[in-house]
């Protein structure tokens, strides 16, 4: 009897692992092709954002009022950088990517400051259209590029979940599928593209700015180790670096990992400065749900997340929500003073109120303790220097960027024109007015141009 039973209980076994097995496959099958539609989204939405940001400009090119010009250019700069985002979310790592990257960050650059040029009366002069026109066109060229890149993807079968998993495993297999997909031709035209000299804080063209880091360089294996260590809570592994970050103010390590929990095992991406071992960004694009939080609670948890990660004297400032998500700008404050170059960035999942996104490269790049001098001038006496039409609400001292990266002690006034709130800064030691920004208010947070 023995000697039948041991047969049957190993076909048995057999049977099991054959079943076991068979599920493991598919559970793979089902995973890749999940991810595969999450990054065929994700690519649609960058095509959508980059020909909308091309439209903006030939909008803002065209307008007759410098109020409408503005607006299409503000328009430009939610499109560029939202593109930016959903092309960081895509498993790609040539240099292309990072050229295109760069690209978008200029173009929304570069519209923030003509649309204060704008909103301030000041008509654009030729050599700035002719700039907004040149971006005009490498932007719909880069958006049919994107266009026939996709129509590739889907004639040639090309799985975005396999590919993301190629490129972790063998980064030079996934630079052939590029050049067949004319990648290599779209990277070489858009080093073409004019280099963006202007004035102003949001200029990246400004290459030999140094960040203030402190610190040892850290290896590869010590980011990792920060990965784990400062995202233990949320369960993070299989954190592996997958490239650097160079030629950029802050160099790093760019790293992916899995986030367990709920959508267990879903990839996130980090960076981690090479410098003192700080983390540059993180984002995790998961799938959101429908919105539960408001702004109030959203902030709180990004406070709550900053101070756990040693980031005090944090205030939010401003902050702006779409497609069941909410960035928060966070600036720090010294001697009640607030410094607006020491820029952290959080973005909250308003679903659950996960934190699914932080940004410090302006922290990063300039915090420092600063010898804040003493106003030369009182706040009455800044107040004299604002229109007698205005109602001032509010007002405060704050340190803003100006001109070849200096910095100034403000005041800055919020104020009521009309249906319109206005930010007024009057520089504290010379009275002169400095800046003038439009507060638009919307449903989903607050814009200013």
């Amino acid at each position: 009897m023995r000697r039948h039973i041991l047969p049957i209980v190993l076909a048995i076994a057999l049977v099991a692992t054959g079943v076991w097995g068979y599920q493991q496959y598919t559970d793979k099958v089902d995973y890749h092709t999940y991810l595969d539609i999450q990054f065929q989204r994700q690519f649609y939405e960058l095509i959508g954002h980059v020909e909308n940001t091309q439209v903006e400009l030939a909008k803002a090119m065209v307008s007759g009022s410098s109020a409408d010009t503005a607006k299409y250019l503000n328009d430009t700069v939610a499109q560029a950088y939202m593109a930016q985002e959903k092309l960081t979310q895509l498993p790609l790592n040539h240099g292309a990517i990072r050229t295109i990257e760069k690209f978008l960050s200029q173009v929304g650059d570069y519209a923030s400051v003509m649309a204060i040029k704008s909103i301030e009366g000041q008509v654009l002069e030729e050599k700035e259209m002719d700039t907004l026109q040149e971006l005009q066109g490498y932007s719909n060229y880069l958006a049919q590029e994107l266009i026939e890149l996709q129509k590739q993807v889907v004639e040639g079968g090309i799985n975005f979940g396999e590919l993301r998993r190629d490129a972790d495993r063998k980064l030079d297999k996934v630079d052939d599928q590029m050049k067949s997909m004319n990648l290599i031709k779209v990277e070489e035209r858009m080093q073409d593209y004019p280099e963006l000299i202007y004035d102003g804080p949001f200029s990246e063209h400004l290459k030999n700015i140094k960040a203030r880091l402190k610190g040892d360089t850290i290896t590869e294996e010590e980011a990792i180790r920060i990965v784990n260590e400062e995202f233990k809570e949320e369960k993070i592994t299989e954190a592996r670096v997958i490239g650097k970050i160079e030629n950029t103010p802050v160099e790093g390590y760019y790293i992916r990992a899995k986030r367990q929990g709920e959508g267990n095992g879903r990839e996130i991406s980090l960076a981690v400065s090479k410098i003192g071992g700080e983390i540059i960004w993180y984002l995790d694009s998961r799938e959101l749900g429908e919105s539960k939080h408001d702004r109030e609670e959203a902030t709180r948890r990004a406070e709550a997340f900053l101070k756990k990660r040693g980031y005090e004297d944090m205030v939010s400032t401003y902050a702006m929500a779409y497609e069941g998500e909410m960035v928060i700008n966070f600036a720090y404050k010294q001697d009640d003073v607030l410094v607006y170059t020491d820029l952290i960035k959080v973005k909250v999942a308003l679903d659950n109120g996960d934190i699914i996104g932080m940004e410090t490269e302006g922290y990063l790049i300039n915090h420092h303790e600063r010898d804040i001098p003493t106003p030369e001038i009182s706040e009455e006496e800044a107040k004299e220097k604002l229109s007698s039409g205005v109602k001032v609400e509010n007002v405060r001292l704050v340190i803003i960027p100006t001109e070849g990266r200096h910095e100034i002690l403000t005041y800055e006034f919020k104020v009521k024109f009309g249906p319109d709130n206005y930010l007024i800064y009057i520089d504290a030691e010379t009275g002169q007015q400095r800046r003038v920004l439009l507060m638009i208010q919307q449903e989903d947070g607050t814009l200013t141009i």
